[in-house]
């Protein structure tokens, strides 16, 4: 599914801001900021396009229950909604709006070697109801849980076809 393969490639860019990005020109920090909230907005609506290109007549209550049965899903939910839309038209799914609330740089010319250059490597924290939780280990655990979700669903509908030529 497209979506879910434009939510991992998110993730991959905020793997590559943890692990250490290179630049010889100078880092664009406001970026790396987008890169992470930009996954939990494409991860978040990866839930729109099971509903709409499915074929086993999923509907959004049964993908919405899926949603709230996860507490990572929760959280990515309530921050892809609060970052997109100025005032939100849904309620939240979790007690209190999560929002980042950490963003620790740590910049090297000495892992960089004699290029020029220099590494920055970043780190996110989400403040999400009463606890801290890490960007990257949440947005992990949320393709983790679209995955099995999708895995399911695939093996209800090759089920659903076997049951039909019987």
């Amino acid at each position: 599914m497209e979506q879910f393969e434009r939510a991992k490639r998110y993730l991959k860019r905020i793997e590559g801001i943890y692990a250490g990005i290179f630049s010889s020109s100078g880092h664009d920090k406001e970026a790396y900021d987008d890169d992470v909230i930009s996954f939990f907005i494409h991860c978040y609506h990866v839930r729109d396009w099971i509903i709409h290109l499915n074929k086993l007549g999923i509907t959004s209550r049964e993908v919405d229950s899926y949603i709230d049965n996860h507490k990572a899903l929760k959280i990515c939910a309530d921050l892809a909604n609060g970052s997109k839309h100025c005032t939100l038209t849904r309620s939240l799914r979790t007690e209190h709006q999560p929002h980042i609330a950490g963003k620790e740089r740590q910049t090297s010319t000495w892992l960089a070697g004699r290029t020029g250059g220099e590494v920055m490597q970043c780190k996110y924290t989400i403040f999400s109801n009463t606890e801290f939780v890490d960007a990257l280990e949440l947005a992990r655990e949320c393709v983790q849980l679209w995955e099995s979700y999708m895995n399911e669903l695939e093996k209800r509908y090759r089920q659903n076809n076997k049951d039909a030529l019987r």
